[in-house]
């Protein structure tokens, strides 16, 4: 039996693109139009890992950009994509980043139901001035409702 792999997929979008941020993203709602590529993308994800070589997982991540952007139904299909190719192992880590500001409780459950276990909260600072200076687009109390959001939701693995 193959070694046990782990799996990273990017999602290239933002809400708005912060200043200190050198990964690979953009915001589809800005000025460039490119709100229209969310789904094309999700379709081209699903693809690529139809013909990936099907190795059992110990660990998925959902990055970005801001993964939790997507539709919770877009990274449904992504995991059920990602569930028909590849053996996720029984205790695999299953974790997707999240911006405060791109959830609620309804879209955490989702994202949970969805089989994502681990929620990776980008929580730069409790300070709102700092967040702001950051080009967060989250506030302070955003972030503790997302914490709570998630207990409420199910998640016991919270970073």
């Amino acid at each position: 039996m193959a070694k046990a792999a782990s799996l990273y997929v990017h999602i290239p979008f933002c809400e708005s693109k912060c200043a200190y941020c050198d990964f690979a993203s953009f915001s589809p709602k800005d000025s460039s139009g490119k709100e229209h590529l969310v789904r094309p993308y999700v379709d081209a994800l699903k693809r690529e890992v139809e013909i990936s070589p099907a190795l059992p997982l110990k660990t998925v991540f959902f990055g970005g950009g801001t993964p939790s952007l997507l539709e919770a139904e877009m990274i449904a299909e992504i995991m059920e994509a990602i569930g028909k190719r590849f053996a996720i192992e029984k205790n695999a880590e299953v974790t997707i980043e999240a911006n405060p500001a791109t959830v609620s409780l309804e879209k955490l459950k989702a994202i949970k139901d969805a089989g994502i276990n681990r929620l990776s909260i980008g929580v730069q600072s409790f300070n709102d001035d700092s967040l702001k200076s950051l080009g967060r687009i989250h506030t302070a109390a955003d972030a503790l409702n997302t914490i709570s959001y998630a207990k409420r939701a199910g998640f016991d693995n919270i970073s």
